[in-house]
């Protein structure tokens, strides 16, 4: 235990808080990745002409397997991409929340498949927590990084037609991951290169385990209990890919009161403790910054008592009275 309290004072006291002009400059990107809404943001556009008619292929790599997805010539352009290019440069260079370079392009083929824009689906997990902390300027201490790619999405959105997502990461080099139970559709896929992607959906109702195929695409999620509330509303944010990559997360104050609920349903010592340290750092500058996020989604939470078992635990013991001052204010 004391040498998880030592880590966490680590992990704390090396936070970095941005100066003005470097959020500016995501804040710059962030605006230029939205108005590029459904544009390719990696690759190359390939044009053919057939009996008269152009035809436009995006063209991507993926661990040396080239893989062709055909683009509408609306979104057949790359303007922007090195003035974005440069704002992503200088980001890194500040220190921003970055991922490494195969996460990157995981994130870019996720991105040619529209599944942040097309089939609508919000990032979570670390790499969530990540983007947040960009959003907020922030940069986190090492100690967040990850090779999984956790993906929720309500079971009926409305949605543009999208590619089929499973063919195309089986063709990228994935593996679908069977489930324990061979009747049930695979919601996980793994890559040789140690990426891996999850698709979740809110478990509604009583307790189910049976993946459940997402409305408008090819691919089954997991249920997954609170998922609803975390997903709830969510923010635009900047991955920072080559070029930067628009994404769904969570509100902030959302990702960390889900996190004080679902560490306690952790099997796994160390993924506890890394629920209950993001919900801490991301309370704690919510808490001196924007006390009101944190009273609109207590307020809106139902399981009010589950969370308080995650306050409770936190490190910094002032911080739990704090709260109990915003929650009750």
């Amino acid at each position: 235990m004391f040498l998880h309290f030592m880590y966490n004072q680590v992990i704390i006291s090396n936070m970095k808080t941005w100066d003005r002009a470097i959020h500016s400059i995501y804040a710059n990107l962030l605006d230029s990745v939205q108005a590029d809404l459904g544009l390719p943001a990696s690759g190359s556009i390939v044009k053919s002409v057939s009996k008269g008619r152009d035809y436009f292929q995006h063209r991507i790599s993926y661990s040396g397997m080239p893989i062709s997805l055909p683009v509408e010539q609306s979104r057949a352009h790359t303007e922007g991409w090195e003035n974005r290019r440069q704002q992503v440069a200088t980001l890194i260079a500040a220190g921003a929340n970055v991922p490494d370079r195969q996460t990157v392009k995981t994130f870019e083929l996720l991105d040619a498949l529209g599944c942040f824009t097309f089939q609508k689906a919000i990032l979570v997990g670390s790499h969530a927590f990540n983007a947040i902390g960009n959003n907020l300027g922030v940069t986190w201490d090492a100690g967040f990084e990850t090779k999984d790619i956790d993906l929720g999405r309500m079971i009926k959105v409305s949605t543009l037609p999208s590619h089929k997502t499973t063919d195309i990461l089986l063709k990228a080099g994935f593996r679908a991951i069977p489930q324990l139970n061979r009747k049930h559709s695979p919601t996980n896929f793994i890559h040789k290169n140690g990426m891996k992607i999850d698709f979740l959906t809110p478990m509604i109702g009583k307790p189910d385990s049976e993946p459940a195929l997402l409305h408008g695409t090819d691919i089954y999620a997991e249920p997954i209990r609170f998922l609803d509330y975390l997903i709830k509303d969510p923010q635009q944010a900047v991955i920072l890919t080559r070029h930067g990559i628009l994404v769904s997360v969570p509100q902030s104050a959302r990702y960390a009161l889900h996190k004080c609920l679902i560490f306690q349903y952790r099997r796994d010592d160390v993924k506890r403790q890394k629920d209950l340290l993001q919900a801490e750092v991301l309370l704690m500058v919510l808490e001196d910054t924007m006390p009101h996020l944190i009273k609109a989604a207590w307020d809106d939470l139902k399981w009010q008592d589950k969370a308080m078992v995650g306050i409770s635990t936190f490190k910094d013991k002032t911080l739990k009275d704090r709260l109990i001052a915003i929650f009750e204010s």
